[in-house]
């Protein structure tokens, strides 16, 4: 079978083209977000076990394009009484009303049958809400996921998990976490391009003309910009990203990418476009003969460009194959998302010049609006549907209502001539807004859309922050920046609703901080620069510095005081570099940062890093089998500080107060202090020494706050399979037979467990799927612990494997001390 265009297979397809998408669900309701390809009033009915329809929702799907309609339809309760509890299962349905048709059911409108969105032995979707009681609590995360990446999609582990605990309500996750990444709108195979691009045009109906520079054909629209031709055209236009050759650029590409990755509907079964149909597109696009040319050589730069199109396409259809799992999945267990960076394109918003880059151009501000746009319709509006609930009367419609006014009967006049309109919306600036503000940031207006948010259970609440787009750049246009501003801390963290009693869960979607090749890399970005691209460099929350300090303030004042000290725990949930660890932090204080009165603090930050889904390559690998110590070079080798635990000490005094605190001096064999350690920031590292030289604290100016970090190993016996039986003891060909088998197994097992487990497990750098689990005393706070199991698969051993992290969230934990700082004499 060869691939076809949508042209001709559009009207053959299921009405619904993606979903249903379980998303917010609370006690009082439930939203499920779902893409058309017809117009539809959608009924959304939630019942109980025993039948009775609890919950009820009707709303109308935005017309996006002519053949794309999306809805997120809530449910509300049917009686005041009408409420949802703990430790049930409750079933959803839903039916459509077409304009030739009314009343048709899930199962026709998805040409499928009840197992596509059931587990048995029900026949319609399931879910049930999060536990009062920790101990029960079951939680997936994840983040980083993309068609043709090498391995299984590790979000198809979720469905097994659900299946194997559909009937039990403590036992399936309760809810699911993708904390960024779930689109790559830079890496993307030039074959899935051309797919997208087709899809675009026939889903929308209507070309979005692009602000092309002359150089390279003058304004038109994204289907006529081939793969590897935008190469050279991104890059001239800000992008940073090394994976331009195929990045998306219009809103159809953008929504398509959902549409591809949460569903199979558009997907041609066993067929991708061949190389010929990617030069058909790209000669069918380019008319100009000086630019068909430039297309020619960039492409002719892609030296294995006929082998890397068949290395992707038998990753993709590896990916297709799983997407009804995931589907599934999807259907089944609340999900609640935000982005990181590839939503809209590699490196966004990481530095002061990648925004003059970008916004500085027509290109690139029309580039990241559709990434928002898309990112608004297909993932925010299930994140907080009461930001597009139309109001009630002559009340101000909320921002999203607003954003689907404008979209509504979209067509490439008013797409454009909403422009400013919808840019302001998603939070999108030109370049002339942001360098006449003090920081030079990128900032929302307040009638905006809002993404950081909220999600509260009767037990746990998660906080899950906004870090892209609200980031300022005080140190210089060329260095990171601040993820948040001191003000923006305050309102996303501590301006949230009470914690009372709850464990907090922070989603934070870069490290707090990242493992020591990242940290080293970042000291060292110069060099790391010249050597080779590092995306993740400026990307995460480094210790020390300025911003953990003030982190470590907004999150201590979430939680409760006792005799006078903010005590407890924070789980940091985090991703984006596609390899899992875990990390205890703890902190104390007598007086924090920029504390006007001393606040005592006694703190453990359990950081839980989930990441990837798909996106492992053979540098996350090579972690996998070396650890926290792995550098990709000699160079690095030598620069990466030992695996130990690390102690530092900070003051209560303002950025470069030259503050004296101590000497610097010799630690072999005894301290001899050398140099005056002066104060340039607040925090510094006291421990474990350098190869010669330590810090000694001077007496009479005691430390305000200590951090202690450990990058954390896994159990010992977290990833043992399923035992190898012993081989028969008898002698004829059947035993014979069966014994060599077993021997083979066992064998099998033994070259995996030698390429993977030099070290007991300190990373898991292969596709992986995050599950939390609580061993949680509800009186007190000792002997608290969080489990971060990793779950993966090798591909040689059978079935699941689980890699556990067992994080004491005990401050008084004798295993984990307090790190205090060396006295001077």
């Amino acid at each position: 079978m060869t691939w076809a265009s949508l042209s001709s297979t559009l009207n053959g397809k299921p009405r619904v083209l993606a979903g249903p998408m379980l998303r917010k669900t609370t006690s009082s309701s439930v939203t499920v977000w779902l893409a058309l390809q017809d117009a539809a009033q959608v009924t959304l009915s939630v019942r109980d076990g025993a039948g009775r329809k609890l919950l009820q929702g009707t709303r109308h799907t935005v017309a996006v394009g002519l053949r794309l309609h999306i809805v997120a339809v809530t449910a509300s309760p049917l009686a005041a009484d009408a409420l949802l509890t703990e430790n049930a299962i409750y079933h959803y349905d839903l039916s459509f009303d077409f304009a030739n048709k009314s009343g048709v059911s899930l199962a026709e409108a998805t040409g499928t049958t009840a197992p596509a969105f059931a587990y048995p032995p029900y026949d319609t979707p399931s879910f049930c809400l999060p536990p009062q009681n920790l101990n029960d609590l079951r939680l997936l995360h994840g983040s980083c996921r993309i068609a043709h990446a090498e391995g299984a999609d590790a979000l198809a582990l979720g469905d097994a998990l659900i299946a194997e605990s559909a009937t039990d309500p403590l036992r399936r996750p309760h809810q699911l976490l993708l904390n960024g990444d779930q689109i790559y709108a830079d890496d993307v195979a030039p074959a899935m391009l051309v797919m997208l691009s087709d899809a675009a045009v026939n889903l929308l109906g209507w070309q979005q003309t692009l602000a092309v520079p002359a150089a390279f054909g003058g304004p038109q629209p994204a289907e006529q910009l081939p793969p590897y031709f935008r190469r050279k055209l991104l890059d001239d236009s800000g992008f940073t990203s090394e994976d331009l050759d195929a990045h998306l650029m219009s809103l159809g590409e953008y929504l398509a990418m959902y549409l591809f990755v949460w569903s199979d509907v558009l997907w041609t079964a066993d067929s991708l476009p061949s190389r010929a149909d990617l030069l058909q597109a790209g000669a069918a696009g380019i008319h100009d003969p000086a630019i068909l040319g430039q297309w020619r050589a960039q492409r002719d730069l892609c030296k294995n460009e006929p082998k890397a199109m068949e290395k992707h396409a038998d990753r993709m259809k590896l990916f297709r194959q799983s997407i009804p799992q995931v589907r599934r999945l999807l259907a089944n267990v609340p999900s609640y998302m935000i982005f990181d960076d590839h939503e809209v394109t590699d490196d966004w918003n990481m530095t002061r010049d990648f925004c003059h880059g970008v916004y500085g151009r027509p290109l690139g501000v029309q580039v990241v609006q559709n990434a928002l746009v898309a990112y608004a319709l297909c993932q925010h509006w299930g994140n907080a549907p009461e930001q597009f609930e139309p109001a009630a009367g002559t009340a101000p419609q909320p921002a999203g209502q607003r954003l689907l006014g404008l979209l509504a009967g979209a067509t490439a006049a008013s797409y454009a001539q909403n422009a400013g309109a919808i840019a302001a919306l998603v939070g999108v600036h030109d370049d002339t807004d942001l360098r006449d503000r003090p920081d030079k940031g990128v900032f929302h207006e307040a009638d905006s859309l809002t993404y950081n948010y909220t999600i509260e259970g009767p037990g746990h609440q998660v906080i899950v922050t906004d870090t892209r787009s609200w980031r300022v750049f005080p140190f210089g246009s060329s260095q990171g920046g601040e993820l948040l501003s001191r003000e923006q801390m305050v309102l996303q963290i501590d301006r949230t609703p009470e914690l009372a009693g709850r464990a907090l869960l922070v989603v934070l979607t870069t490290n707090v901080p990242p493992v020591q090749p990242i940290r080293t890399a970042t000291r060292h970005d110069t060099l790391t620069n010249f050597i080779e691209h590092h995306p993740d460099v400026y990307e995460a929350w480094e210790l020390p510095s300025v911003a953990f300090d003030r982190l470590m303030v907004v999150l201590s004042n979430k939680l409760p005081q006792q005799d006078g000290k903010r005590q407890g725990s924070v789980l940091l949930l985090s991703g984006d570099v596609h390899f899992s660890f875990a990390s205890r932090l703890l902190y104390r204080a007598t007086t924090r940062y920029e504390d006007d009165t001393p606040q005592p603090a006694s703190v453990v930050l359990a950081q839980l890093v989930a990441s990837s889904l798909r996106k492992q390559t053979g540098a996350t690998v090579e972690m996998h089998r070396e650890g926290y110590e792995h550098g990709p070079f000699i160079i690095g080798r030598l620069l990466i500080p030992r695996h130990h635990p690390e102690g530092y000490v900070g003051w209560n005094v303002g950025t470069g107060s030259q503050r004296a605190v101590g000497q610097k001096g010799l630690v072999h064999p005894s301290f001899i202090p050398l140099l005056t350690e002066t104060l340039e920031q607040p925090t510094l590292q006291v421990s474990p020494d350098g190869f010669f030289l330590g810090v000694g604290i001077d007496r009479a100016t005691p430390p305000d706050y200590s951090y202690r970090l450990d990058y954390l190993v896994a159990d010992k016996a977290s990833e043992a399979g399923p035992p190898v039986p012993a081989p028969p003891a008898g002698n004829t060909p059947a035993e014979r037979l069966q014994a060599a088998a077993i021997i083979r197994t066992a064998s099998e097992r033994l070259e995996a467990y030698n390429v993977a487990h030099t070290t007991q497990r300190q990373i898991v750098g292969v596709n992986n799927l995050g599950l939390l689990g609580f061993d949680w005393d509800m009186a007190a706070h000792r002997g608290r612990k969080v489990h971060h199991t990793v779950l993966w698969t090798n591909g040689i051993a059978a079935g699941t494997l689980r890699t556990n992290y067992a994080v004491s969230l005990d401050a008084d934990d004798p295993l984990f001390p307090e790190i205090q700082a060396r006295s001077l004499p």
